[in-house]
């Protein structure tokens, strides 16, 4: 009988002493992002992860950048967006996380830690670099010691540079599709070539918006890095009206205006403006002041009146943007051409440095970049930047 009240006694203790066990069993705590040994620029969402205990058991989870105190969190999810500003640093995050006894865990991540970087608050300029050999493919594997920059002519030290496919560096995009009531025909076309485009380049980190226009300007969301999102809002879209093709354009500018990191645009119209209020010297105008990067898809007509004015104004904004235009015959070409976009952004390189003293006014600043001890291979970038 003593022997089966122990045994009794000892099933009882046992599941409590398991559950016990289980709350601290091998806790563990980690960054989800920002990435570790990444440049943390602009708006990110710093996400801690805490799993092996029970959140009753969670007192805290303190955050700290740079060694200050940022936030301290009681119930998850532990997570806050941050602005890390337009400058690269050097940064630290790290992240405490408190039981009813005390310090439990200690996690530490930090950025890119770049060799010789002052922490002083200056603005830190990026212009996207493609370099491109005699065979017509992107030369990789380069650092910032096989270029030289130039502004107005003068030498520029570049503090870093970094290439987009190893996934350092976020971007926002904007794709803008024509939905004029000529896009009937196309109009399925270009909703499986713009969702492809979309899942094939965006990362967690990116954020895109869609964004359709005829003789209107037509933004039903904001920027997101929800794929499903984005590519469902391609589905509705319905071919109507109009075309405003350069009001859409001016309107995605000013979007991307004030936000900090690469900015992109992907324009698709398959003909001409014929509604527009701004004119096309004052959108170029306005295109080479944005500091962004234009890829521009029209389609290719054998008008010699007013086809000029489509196809060149086309051309100059992608061109001095650092993009590339493309026209096509037929619209099955599109898919291969958003291909060539995708890749084109993929394989970029982005310079950093700091521009010279900032004048009262914002003026036009030339910019070359070079490569040393080579002639073989060919640069495309932007021509300059207003600062």
């Amino acid at each position: 009988m003593k022997i089966f009240s122990y045994l009794l006694i000892l099933l009882l203790i046992l599941p409590a002493f398991s559950q016990e066990e289980m709350k601290v069993e091998n806790p563990e705590m980690k960054f989800i992002s920002p990435e570790n040994n990444e440049v943390w620029v602009g708006e990110k969402n710093i996400k801690i992860k805490v799993t092996g205990i029970e959140l009753k058991e969670i007192q805290s989870v303190e955050l700290f950048l740079d060694g200050k105190f940022l936030k301290e969190f009681n119930n998850p999810p532990f997570a806050l967006k941050y602005d890390f500003g337009n400058s690269p640093k050097n940064r630290v995050l790290k992240a405490i996380l408190r039981d009813h006894e005390g310090v439990l865990l200690r996690e530490e991540i930090s950025s890119y830690q770049f060799d010789d970087v002052q922490s002083v608050n200056v603005v830190e300029m990026a212009i996207p670099i493609a370099v491109i050999d005699r065979h017509g493919d992107y030369v990789r594997g380069l650092t910032k010691d096989n270029f030289e920059l130039f502004e107005d002519g003068k030498p520029v030290e570049i503090s870093y540079l970094n290439l987009i496919s190893q996934r350092k560096g976020d971007f926002h995009l904007i794709l803008l599709i024509d939905i004029s009531s000529s896009m009937k025909d196309k109009m399925e076309y270009i909703k499986d070539a713009a969702k492809m485009f979309l899942e094939d380049l965006m990362r967690k980190s990116d954020k895109a918006i869609v964004i359709f226009f005829n003789h209107e300007v037509i933004e039903d969301t904001d920027f997101s890095n929800d794929i499903n999102e984005l590519v469902n809002s391609i589905s509705l879209a319905f071919p109507f009206g109009a075309t405003s093709l350069y009001d859409a354009i001016a309107h995605c500018i000013n979007l991307v205006k004030g936000v900090s990191g690469r900015n992109i645009i992907v324009v698709f119209s398959d003909g001409e403006d014929n509604s527009s209020f701004i004119d096309p010297y004052t959108l170029m105008k306005k295109a080479e002041k944005s500091n962004t990067e234009i890829y521009s898809i029209g389609k290719r007509t054998y008008s010699l009146s007013s086809d000029d004015q489509y196809k060149t104004l086309l051309e100059k904004i992608s061109r001095s943007s650092g993009g590339i235009p493309f026209f096509f015959d037929h619209v099955s070409e599109v898919k291969k051409v958003y291909k060539k976009i995708r890749k084109d952004i993929q394989a970029k390189y982005l310079l950093y440095f700091t521009p010279k003293k900032k004048g009262t006014i914002k003026t036009f600043r030339k910019t070359t970049v070079k490569l040393k001890n080579t002639k073989r291979h060919k640069i495309r970038t932007v021509k300059g930047y207003y600062y």
